[in-house]
């Protein structure tokens, strides 16, 4: 499935270009000014589903075996489900930062096998299969990536308050808490390029909330892949729920138990 998903992802990040930084980009405001949907989204989850509607097909899965989420709207069941954020960081690609991405990842009968986060202006793309490990190409060029046990107070920790909820979950209270652990905090605005930076050792940790399972889902199974965890806010490690659509909250990784 891997393959096609790459596929399928190149391909929404064509779209993504295509737009980026332009005036025509149909801005909606889905609560308010801080949640908002472009153009580039819609379109770009309109071709990841086909590429890979039309693939599995190719590859003789039925069509009534695959299923969807997306974010936008997107919902069907089947055996074979594709998780789809057509547009990781939609407020920073509005904005006309390039921190934003495709997030692809697939379960077959309930279990995580493969994932896909691709940043187009990056040009950079990680992927996973279960028990394969994590693959970083960059600039066409691919690299294993091997699980680095970087200092915490030589990285960085992530975390958002872009918005009312998170604020009002205690977020700011648990980056002061945590801030003397490591060099600096940063925010970035895009869950998944946050994970790419604790697979690379960059960051030691993310404390995140609100996530939907689109936001996570390839990303929970590439840290697995090279021995990091994910918990919710309580401390259990994020096992199950992934499977369902409800938000939940990513906290740490098993660095800073």
């Amino acid at each position: 499935m891997l393959d096609i998903m790459k596929k399928a992802a190149i391909a929404a990040g064509e779209i993504q270009k295509k737009y980026f930084r332009q005036t025509e980009l149909d801005v909606v405001h889905k609560t308010n000014h801080e949640n908002i949907v472009t153009i580039a989204d819609h379109e770009s989850q309109k071709i990841i589903h086909n590429v890979l509607l039309k693939s599995t097909e190719e590859m003789g899965i039925e069509t009534d075996t695959v299923g969807f989420i997306g974010e936008e709207d997107l919902r069907s069941n089947g055996d074979h489900m594709f998780i789809i954020d057509p547009l990781d960081g939609t407020s920073n690609y509005a904005t006309g930062t390039e921190e934003f991405g495709v997030l692809i990842a697939y379960f077959y009968k309930g279990e995580l096998k493969s994932g896909v986060m691709y940043f187009p202006m990056k040009k950079m793309m990680y992927s996973s299969e279960m028990g394969n490990g994590v693959t970083l190409e960059k600039d066409g060029v691919g690299e294993k990536i091997v699980l680095k046990n970087i200092p915490l107070q030589d990285s960085f920790l992530l975390s958002s308050m872009s918005y009312q909820d998170e604020i009002e979950s205690g977020i700011p209270e648990k980056i002061i808490t945590l801030k003397p652990l490591f060099r600096a905090v940063r925010m970035y605005g895009c869950i998944g390029n946050e994970l790419g930076y604790i697979l690379q050792g960059i960051a030691g940790a993310t404390v995140a909330h609100g996530c939907s399972i689109w936001d996570i889902a390839p990303g929970i199974l590439m840290l697995r892949e090279v021995g990091y965890e994910m918990y919710d806010m309580q401390g259990r490690i994020a096992v199950g729920f992934i499977q369902s659509e409800k938000n939940i909250s990513v906290s740490r990784m098993s660095s800073i138990k």
